[in-house]
């Protein structure tokens, strides 16, 4: 059987990180790390509907995706895309929010680093 393709949000709160979509309303996933909000969420799927027939993409908040990619030093992150550090941090810790021409000046230099990583050869 062909899985249905959804979309399912990462979002970072105080106390972990929690997991829904808007495809599956009222299934959620919770937990202290991403990975495992997400094996959560696709176990509550399970609970459900008795099997997991989704094909999920997942979408990150910005205190989400420095979350998950932990290794990604925010200053210089902030020299590559282009944007204040300082306000970088900011995002990234979730005291400021980042407008949509943030949000997409950020994604791109996400975008052009994994192209970068990509090409790597050893």
């Amino acid at each position: 059987m062909r899985k249905k393709k959804i979309v399912a949000i990462v979002e970072a709160s105080s106390t972990g990180f929690g997991v829904f979509s808007e495809n599956l309303p009222g299934i959620t996933g919770y937990a202290h790390t991403i990975q495992k909000a997400k094996d959560d969420f696709i176990a509550a799927i399970i609970e459900v509907n008795g099997s997991n027939n989704y094909e999920i993409a997942y979408k990150y908040d910005i205190v989400s995706i420095f979350e998950h990619l932990s290794f990604l030093d925010v200053t210089e992150t902030a020299k590559r895309i282009g944007i204040n550090s300082s306000l970088l941090r900011q995002y990234k810790s979730g005291i400021v929010k980042p407008s949509e021409k943030q949000k997409e000046r950020i994604l791109s230099g996400l975008h052009e680093l994994g192209k970068e990583l990509i090409n790597i050869q050893l």
